[in-house]
């Protein structure tokens, strides 16, 4: 949106036939006659030009054609003028005009369409080269709003240089010419525009009398119009109105930022995003680099109702296409996984996997900007091979996705939508779903996780049942039963007490229902071999600072400690930040020989003793009275270390990073082969230096039921 007192030349591509330009104007002045577009070409002898002449517009063209044999050449000018007047400074008035497949010419004012007489219609042979990308000095570049030098092109053009006499003063936006998008800017990575004078903002000013309340954004959407943008819990004209959000519905003008995958440098990683649209076009995700257009980047789109996705590991772009076609109003998943240069991408429970490699020798996708869900709130900083993008759909900026998302898995972790949001914008509640009313759905201030159309409650401590209306005793609570997502946390002065000694033992009785991890539905291309590890957090001592002793269980059964240290230089240059001491794949031979660990298997559906011991900084780790493992450095530091918290079942060790304001470095996107989950069984008689636990004295929990 600019106002015109001079030109605008804009390079376009004419590649077919026929041609088609639309925009939108707003006159100040509309007597005399007035040059809104012109173009000439002498490759072709073609010319056209929009006049606006005492109120009325006046499409003309012309071109050379052949008289009859050796009689040489003649143009022929034919013009369109339209009987809806125009009056100035009143409102914006929507142009369309151009040349059909069959020669004839059109000239649209609001819709209201007038066509040339079909014995008039000129010859369709027009080469595609007619308007070329690149200058060609026979070619002319299409000049809106008048032409640099109006009192040379008056003599010059022996055709219409009667009809120049004034250029057009007023506003235009919105240019489209064959249906792609022109922006009238010049710079150095945005822009259409090739040159251009005497040009203002017509938007200047808008905002200054149109205040939004709650911290809103005024922003400019046309020539003539605003709107606020409205932080997340807000909402109204003037974000005037409060709302409390659940599950989220972006408008195609909202957007939600997360840290996502910034400050990581993969060669493997797995994105899953679960939606549903209500329009064909919109952007899902998008990741960047850097703020100049290059680099890395990771993007996913919906595109006529085909899922792509385009990323850029800094030496060239890969795109994938989904061949299926998504219905709208559906709920989809979209799984994407990057193994070095090659993407897979699979939609929904189709069978077909798409593929496709990055150009050039990287292989690593790094990634400093954060991640924004639904649109991106500045398209100039996103990366410049979006373009081909937005030329299919025929837009100016991003187009903003429109519809519900329930699910952004990173790695395999869960990002909350909600609670994991830097910023949003324009958020509304996805009305349409259960857990949009979570007061109804679940009660007892539980948490809803939806499941497409379904859903589940995550009961707080103290409630079960499907909508977690059911109390139960928590004195009387001797066999606490896990499934997954459920934990136990304690964290009162007297535990951590005890947690902070330089000598403590932790001991407690396990069960497992299954080692055995939901499969992750990775494509087949690892031959067989498993991307990843997976573990059951079976217990954690956590700190402050995110600092961790954890006790996990693998898919084999066997019991292993991890110290992950965010303090410890020693543990990230040896493991990557990962210091696991325990059970290593050795017989019984090697524990006798070597002092080393020995083999045991936790068999499913029995009990089992376990103890932690700490001495000092020695942490060993024992199962049904057998050593199985040992930690032990003078790094450490027992004196320095502080244990906040003590968890039982699932610890969200891998959201290190994904929350909003993260301690340390994201966990599950530094480590993407390393992913644990919650722990799925029974367990009782906990005891923390000889005293029981209770789960009466749990500081908090979710989903514990008696066994």
């Amino acid at each position: 949106m600019f106002s015109v007192g001079h030109d605008l030349a804009l390079s376009a591509l004419m590649d077919t036939n026929a041609f088609h330009i639309g925009f939108e104007i707003k006159p100040d002045s509309t007597n005399g006659r007035r040059l809104i577009v012109y173009h000439r070409s002498r490759r072709d002898e073609r010319s056209f030009m929009l006049n606006m002449e005492l109120n009325h517009l006046v499409f003309r063209f012309t071109e050379s054609i052949p008289l009859s044999q050796d009689a040489g050449r003649s143009n022929v000018i034919d013009e369109l003028r339209h009987s809806q007047p125009l009056i100035p400074s009143s409102q914006w008035y929507s142009v369309e005009f151009g040349r059909q497949t069959d020669g004839r010419l059109y000239l649209s004012l609001n819709k209201n369409i007038v066509k040339g007489d079909e014995s008039k219609a000129f010859g369709k042979a027009w080469p595609q080269r007619h308007i070329s990308r690149t200058r060609d000095p026979k070619e002319e570049d299409i000049f809106i709003g008048g032409h640099s030098n109006l009192e040379l092109l008056r003599t010059q053009d022996p055709y219409f240089g009667r009809y120049l006499e004034e250029n057009f003063v007023g506003c235009i936006q919105h240019i489209y010419i064959n249906g792609e998008f022109m922006d009238p800017r010049r710079n150095s990575f945005v822009g259409d525009a090739v040159e251009g004078y005497g040009l203002t903002d017509c938007a200047h000013g808008i905002c200054d009398q149109n205040r939004c309340e709650n911290n809103g954004t005024c922003a400019i959407i046309s020539g003539s119009s605003f709107e606020c943008q409205c932080p997340m819990g807000t909402k109204g004209l003037k974000c005037q109105n409060s709302e409390e959000l659940h599950m989220l519905q972006y408008t195609g003008r909202s957007y939600t930022e997360h840290v996502g995958f910034k400050g990581t440098s993969q060669s493997n990683m797995m994105l899953l995003i679960t939606f549903k649209p209500v329009s064909p076009n919109g952007l899902l995700l998008y990741q960047g680099y850097s703020h100049d257009r290059r680099g890395d980047f990771l993007t996913v789109l919906l595109v006529q109702s085909h899922i792509e996705v385009q990323f850029d590991l800094g030496s060239g772009t890969a795109n994938l296409r989904s061949p299926s076609v998504l219905m709208m109003n559906t709920w989809h998943t979209v799984r994407f996984w990057l193994n070095g240069r090659q993407g897979f991408l699979v939609v929904d429970s189709e069978d077909q996997v798409t593929t496709a490699f990055s150009y050039g020798p990287l292989v690593q996708l790094t990634l400093d900007q954060h991640m924004f869900i639904g649109s991106h709130p500045d398209a100039d900083l996103t990366s410049a091979h979006l373009n081909n993008y937005l030329r299919k759909v025929g837009e100016g900026n991003v187009p903003g996705f429109h519809g519900c998302i329930q699910q952004l898995h990173l790695n395999g972790q869960s990002v909350d939508l909600v609670r994991d949001v830097l910023r949003g914008v324009n958020m509304e509640n996805c009305l349409g779903h259960p857990c949009a009313r979570p007061d109804t759905t679940c009660m007892h201030a539980s948490h809803c996780r939806p499941e497409g159309e379904d859903f589940t409650c995550v009961c707080f401590l103290g409630y079960v049942g499907k909508r977690c209306d059911t109390p139960i005793s928590l004195t009387r609570l001797n066999r606490a039963s896990f499934v997954r997502r459920s934990v136990l946390r304690f964290g009162s002065p007297d535990v951590l007490t005890k947690l902070n000694m330089p000598h403590f033992d932790i001991y407690l009785d396990i069960r497992l229902r299954s080692t055995k991890l939901r499969p992750i539905n990775h494509p087949n291309f690892w031959n067989g071999e498993q991307m990843d590890r997976r573990f059951q957090t079976l217990l954690a001592c956590s700190t402050a600072t995110d600092d961790r002793l954890l006790i996990g269980i693998d898919e084999q059964g066997w019991m292993l400690l991890f110290i992950d240290r965010q303090t410890v230089p020693w543990f990230k240059q040896l493991h990557g930040s990962l210091e696991e001491a325990g059970l290593n794949k050795t017989n019984e031979k090697d524990w006798e020989g070597n002092g080393g660990p020995k083999k045991l298997v936790l068999l499913v559906s029995m009990w089992h003793k376990m103890m932690l011991k700490r001495r000092g900084n020695t942490y060993l780790l024992f199962v049904n009275g057998t050593r199985i493992g040992e930690v032990r450095s003078d790094r450490l530091g027992y004196g320095k270390l502080s244990y906040n918290m003590l968890s039982i079942g699932n610890v969200n060790v891998n959201r290190q990073g994904v929350e909003a304001k993260p301690k340390r470095g994201p966990f599950s996107t530094q480590n993407p082969d390393v992913l644990f989950v919650g722990f799925n069984g029974c367990i009782e008689n906990l005891h923390i230096n000889g005293k029981q636990l209770s789960t009466a004295e749990a500081t908090s929990g979710e989903n514990i039921a008696e066994c």
